[in-house]
């Protein structure tokens, strides 16, 4: 769909505490308020920051994202995931 939708969902993902708790509970579910592809809400739900960036999507939004949301939360396992695009 658009880089803006993704963006928005992201947004919401790294500074709004409701978005996180129905994104734990059920991502997939959670998702579908956004204007997203398959695809995009898939790169969301598997943590693929390294898609997320290749569409354009900001990198400061894909790690607050990941900081926030991944069950590690650790900046050296986003820079792998970089690095490696989940490899």
């Amino acid at each position: 769909m658009s880089t803006d939708a993704i963006e928005v969902a992201l947004h919401d993902l790294g500074v709004k505490r409701e978005a996180r708790t129905g994104f734990a509970a059920d991502p997939a579910a959670f998702l579908t308020r956004y204007a997203l592809a398959a695809d995009e809400a898939a790169a969301i739900c598997n943590f693929d920051v390294a898609a997320l960036q290749a569409r354009k999507v900001s990198p400061l939004l894909t790690m607050g994202f990941w900081m926030m949301n991944h069950p590690s939360r650790s900046r050296q396992d986003y820079l792998e995931q970089l690095r490696t695009g989940g490899q």
